[in-house]
């Protein structure tokens, strides 16, 4: 067993909230460790825009002009067929903060955990988290699997759930997650041929079986999502290409994106909307998907998991210097963008009204309520 390791805060996960967090301490003189998870699957790419309000977030992560020199494919907007036949539009050019930007997610990840290294936040790889006790002293110990098998440990007065929808360490610290919804997603990568240019508009379009979104990837290629339940996918035979494209084919405008192009493969994927009953308590707290998840309809996940981590941060550092009950505001802030995302959830969905006996928009329209976390309970 290696020796024990310190800290002030150890942030555990692997993606942008875990990240978000980890530089926002860092940049106040926090000691930070970040144990952050590896696997041999990479992540899905899936075709994910931000708005031009990011901007703010990644100038408070002092992220910005890094990211820019990314060169991340300008988004000028989307469009979509929801509620009708004809396409809406609604793009950034009024917008005070510019252009959105499709996201190639690799490098914008690389990028903030570069960042986190580069402001002396201390980076542990793991395979798996085995362990969470607290000491006497009231201080949390870490027990995690590093990628060669061997077993590590830190020590902090902290710690914060960046592990997604797993929730892994709220779970564990008692939280519950107060199940909204479960969506599955099939996704379909294509490539795109050599004379094509493919729209700087993301695309969402209603269909009676659920819904469509259509969106660029890095090198010009597409990302093609339909969202249902897991038993109309399994019904419709929609996990398999032949299904899927069938039913693809049948669509007014997305069908139209993908003339030329050619199908590489199909990925199914789970996504769940949730919040958890509890977001923080005496020495730990959640942020980005791990505290409250929410449907990809609602295009809030990055700028949750950026917010939230800048929140975060803030609340931990009052708590170190003495004022225990800043964690009441951090939990009443999600809670607050929790309720907001439930509204826009139902006013979203109770648009589309062509299909009244689809099992999928039945369902939609009926789970139109959901308990939030609260600030009372979060202490």
């Amino acid at each position: 067993m290696n020796a024990v390791l310190t800290s002030e805060v150890v942030v555990v996960g692997g993606g942008i909230a875990a990240y978000a967090t980890a530089i926002a301490l860092a940049q106040k003189g926090v000691k930070v460790s970040l144990f952050f998870s590896v696997t041999t699957r990479p992540r899905l790419a899936v075709g994910e825009t931000v708005p031009p309000d990011v901007t703010k977030l990644l100038k408070v992560l002092g992220s910005w002009e890094k990211f820019l020199e990314q060169r991340h494919e300008v988004s000028l907007g989307s469009c979509s067929a929801w509620g009708g036949t004809e396409l809406g539009h609604n793009d950034f050019v009024l917008n005070p903060q510019g252009c959105g930007w499709h996201l190639d997610r690799a490098r914008f990840e690389t990028l903030l955990l570069d960042q986190a290294e580069s402001c002396g936040v201390a980076l542990f790889p793991i395979a798996k988290c085995a362990s969470l006790e607290q000491a006497s002293d009231g201080a949390i110990v870490l027990g995690a699997i590093i990628p060669n098998g061997t077993r590590r440990q830190v020590k902090a007065r902290y710690i914060v759930d960046a592990t997604g929808s797993r929730s892994v360490i709220a779970r564990q610290m008692g939280a519950r997650q107060i199940l909204l919804d479960r969506l599955s997603f099939v996704y379909g990568f294509f490539d795109t041929p050599q004379a094509a240019a493919p729209s700087q508009l993301t695309l969402l379009e209603a269909q009676e079986l659920g819904w469509w979104y259509k969106a660029r990837l890095p090198d010009r290629r597409l990302a093609i999502a339909f969202a249902s339940d897991a038993s109309i996918i399994r019904d419709h035979n929609l996990s398999r290409a032949s299904g899927w494209l069938a039913l693809l084919r049948s669509t007014s405008h997305v069908a139209r994106a993908i003339e030329g192009y050619q199908l590489k493969h199909i990925v199914v994927r789970v996504a769940p909307s949730f919040c958890l009953d509890r977001v923080a308590g005496p020495n730990w707290l959640a942020v980005g998907d791990a505290a409250a998840a929410c449907d990809p309809i609602s295009s809030q996940g990055i700028m949750n998991a950026l917010g939230d981590g800048i929140r975060a941060a803030a609340a931990i550092i009052d708590v170190r210097d003495g004022h225990s009950d800043s964690i009441v505001p951090y939990a009443k802030y999600l809670n607050g963008r929790y309720t907001d995302y439930v509204a826009n959830r139902n006013y979203l969905y109770g648009l589309e009204r062509r299909w009244p006996k689809s099992p999928f928009w039945r369902q939609r329209h009926a789970r139109s309520g959901a308990m939030s976390p609260t600030g009372e309970r979060a202490a």
